[in-house]
Parts: structure tokens; C-alpha cells; sequence
């Protein structure tokens, strides 16, 4: 695959975006309390709304719109023999550990419980494989975007090729 010039300037569009955001929030953020918890000032109902949203991306949504497609129904039967019972696992479980710790986040428990090259080892392999998974959400998403044709009119408005385009050749459709 190849990267045109504007693929770079959409992705650095986005890494500034994303980095404003933590530069302008950070004089809210005096301690880790405060990035983990909010001060505890949000409403539970919004805690959870977050969760979900972050868990919920574009390899779910196509993921699960495609299998859905191929097996039907059984493709929601995942999510009640895997994520519910680990959800259950780790409320009515590790919560108590957690808790007990006064830790926020599973990588302080892992370095209150072990040691530091313990939590820095979850915390490398957490980075990557957020970065593969991030790359695979965007690529995921902007399949979707290409075959639902969204930007379309606003590619043929600014003479830009519609389809996609590898080595030079234009291909109509998805």
C-alpha cells in the first residue's frame, strides 16, 4: 500500500489533535487522581458511557456487523460466554484487590503486587498492542468510509480520484 501525501497530513492532523487536547487538559491535572478519577465529580452514568465507548470501535462494529452477516445471532454468543463472565470475574474478584491497594489502574497494581520491571513490562506490551489495534480500527473504519462512499461527493468536488488507487491505477468500488 501506498501513503500519499495527503494520508500523512490526515494522520499528523490527528496526532496534533489528539496531543492539544492533553496539553489544554493538563493544568486541570494536578495528581494522578485527578486524571483517573475526575475528582470523582463525574456521574457513575457517565463513568460507564465512557467505558463502553472506549471499548466499543470500529473492529467491533464491522467485526460484529460481518459476522453477524456470515453466522447470525450466534455471533453475540461471545460476548455471553467471554466478556460477561470476565466482566463478573473481575467486579465481584480483582475489584476487592484493587480496591484494598488504593491502586487506580492495573499497572499500579501490578507494581504495588510485583515490581516496577513487572508493570513496565505490561505497560510496553500494552503500548504495542494499542498501536496495532489502533492501526487496525483506522484501517477497519476507513474501509467502511470507502465502501459506504461518504466522502465521494467532496472527493469528485475537489478533483480528487473516487476508489481506491494502488500503484497508480484507479479501481472503482470497494
Amino acid at each position: 500500500m501506498h501513503l500519499t501525501l495527503i494520508d500523512w497530513l490526515i494522520m499528523l492532523l490527528y496526532f496534533v489533535f489528539v496531543l492539544g487536547i492533553g496539553f489544554a487538559l493538563k493544568r486541570f491535572m494536578k495528581t494522578s487522581k485527578d486524571f483517573f478519577q475526575a475528582g470523582r465529580a463525574l456521574p457513575a452514568w457517565i463513568c460507564g458511557l465512557a467505558f463502553i465507548s472506549a471499548n466499543l470501535g470500529a473492529q467491533e462494529v464491522i467485526g460484529m456487523g460481518a459476522s453477524g452477516a456470515k453466522y447470525g445471532i450466534a455471533t453475540s454468543h461471545f460476548y455471553w460466554i467471554g466478556a460477561i463472565p470476565a466482566m463478573i470475574f473481575v467486579g465481584v474478584f480483582m475489584m476487592p484487590f484493587y480496591y484494598g491497594s488504593k491502586a487506580r489502574s492495573v499497572p499500579e497494581f501490578l507494581r504495588l503486587r510485583f515490581d516496577e520491571k513487572t508493570r513496565a513490562y505490561n505497560a510496553c506490551s500494552f503500548a504495542v498492542m494499542t498501536v496495532f489495534s489502533s492501526g487496525i480500527s483506522m484501517y477497519a473504519m476507513a474501509r467502511l468510509i470507502q465502501t459506504l462512499h461518504v466522502f465521494d461527493s467532496l472527493f469528485i468536488h475537489l478533483n480528487m480520484p473516487v476508489g481506491r488507487q494502488y500503484r497508480g491505477h484507479v479501481h472503482a468500488g470497494a
